[in-house]
């Protein structure tokens, strides 16, 4: 009976990555699902998810929300280059809980598009997290799939956390494929651990695009313009699905481990990140909480090659009265050599908010390049009218020698520019989004 267990599994896996993880997830659905059979897992009524007289229940929540956004380079909006964004999707967060296990999906569906006089529609269903969870006891918790799972103690900067780096200027966390555990030792000291796979699926789709390159070009006349490419995606195939390396190698998996630990206002972490030959990053952090200002500073070092360091401190405080917050921060960040997404070493974060409950959110904030004249600023006010009903108003300004910098990567803030090399500075929105 193993012996047929092992001939199966070892057929799965040659299948790719692709067919392993989808495996792996079913043996963790079949045994979260066992596990809930032998805890009682009949549905009782009154029950609460994850208590043992309770079986799976099921919960969703989204949001879905229409409007538009305009941006030029500069200030008028008739200017050859400007845009004009007219923005429909919606948000939705799947939830399924039982005893010992539980799943969950978020995804957002998009069907923004370009008004021209050529309509651009490109619409869009972007996974943000797909992961099944298993309770481990009640000290720990196993996921497998997509999940966000920052490490650090930075809550704007990350400087250490290379397996699940942002997206975005704003630290927006893409997630990665794989395998993670969280554990507490105590109520005091947590540790996490991660695996991610990304690289090898990413190995794996290259070389499946490069083998139907290769077959469509089997059957096209021999044209010498094509030698060149035939050659690459020949290369991209042998060495992505070739037997010494491909989506198995054990260099494209990336392995993360973190612990944290409270002493009484004083929070400490301790990270690192390896990949064979590419990254070797441990990262320290602190956070300290004198009488509701919190402050934080972390730091990192990447050991692969020459040495490189990462830093980023910054302090923040809320005051609440009532129904009524205000939130005022500023965080520094120390960017090393500039990595793909932040093209300088130095730049400051400050951010103001005031919240009203049920009645308006509003917002300010910037991203400044530290030693140069130039910011991104971003503004947006949400008015509540009625129970799951919103108004959102949303600015974004881009100034100064880094606004071809700030405007080319900050896709969250302007929509491209309909110009080959245009650049857009300044963007205005307006939205309605319901809730449900």
């Amino acid at each position: 009976m193993i012996r047929t267990i092992r001939c199966w599994v070892k057929r799965q896996a040659e299948g790719g990555p692709a067919r392993v993880f989808g495996l792996a997830l079913a043996l963790l659905l079949a045994a979260a699902s066992g596990l809930a059979a032998q805890d009682g897992g009949a549905t009782g009524d009154g029950g609460q998810p994850g208590s043992p007289a309770t079986g799976p229940v099921y919960s969703l929540s989204a949001d879905a929300a229409a409007g538009f956004t305009l941006a030029a380079d500069g200030f008028d909006p008739a200017v050859a280059g400007s845009a004009a964004l007219w923005s429909v999707g919606a948000n939705f967060l799947h939830r399924i809980e039982a005893p010992g296990w539980g799943m969950a999906l978020s995804h957002k569906l998009d069907l923004s598009g370009l008004s021209s006089s050529a309509l651009s529609f490109s619409p869009s269903l972007v996974v943000y997290e797909a992961y099944a969870r298993l309770d481990v006891g009640d000290w720990g918790q196993l996921f497998i799939g997509k999940r966000r799972m920052g490490l650090g103690i930075g809550t704007t900067f990350a400087p250490g956390d290379a397996i699940d780096p942002r997206s975005g200027f704003w630290d927006q966390k893409s997630g990665f494929r794989g395998v993670d555990v969280a554990a507490s030792l105590g109520p005091d000291v947590a540790l996490r651990g991660a695996m991610s796979l990304d690289g090898n699926f990413d190995a794996y789709a290259a070389g499946l695009a490069a083998k139907a390159a290769l077959a469509a070009w089997a059957q096209a006349p021999a044209d010498p313009a094509l030698i060149a490419a035939k050659t690459a995606a020949a290369a991209v195939y042998t060495s992505a699905l070739g037997p010494a390396a491909g989506p198995a190698d054990p260099r494209l998996v990336v392995w993360a481990l973190s612990t944290d630990a409270q002493f009484g206002a004083l929070q400490l972490s301790a990270a690192g990140v390896y990949q064979p030959d590419r990254i070797e990053r441990p990262s320290l952090g602190a956070s300290l909480d004198l009488g509701g200002v919190i402050l934080q500073a972390e730091g990192a070092v990447e050991l692969t090659g020459a040495p490189d360091w990462y830093g980023t401190g910054g302090a923040r405080h809320t005051w609440s009265h009532g129904a009524s917050s205000l939130t005022l921060s500023c965080d520094y960040d120390y960017n090393g050599k500039a990595g793909a997404l932040l093209k300088q070493s130095h730049y400051l974060l400050p951010y103001l908010g005031y919240t009203r409950d049920e009645v308006l959110n509003v917002y300010a904030r910037a991203l400044v390049e530290v030693g140069a004249p130039s910011a991104l600023l971003a503004a947006g006010l949400t008015l509540y009218p009625a129970q799951g009903f919103d108004v959102e108003f949303t600015g974004s300004l881009a100034l100064g020698d880094g606004a071809r910098e700030f405007a080319a990567q900050s896709a969250q803030s302007m929509p491209p520019s309909p110009v080959a090399g245009g650049t857009l500075s300044t963007s205005v929105g307006l939205a309605a989004r319901v809730h449900f």
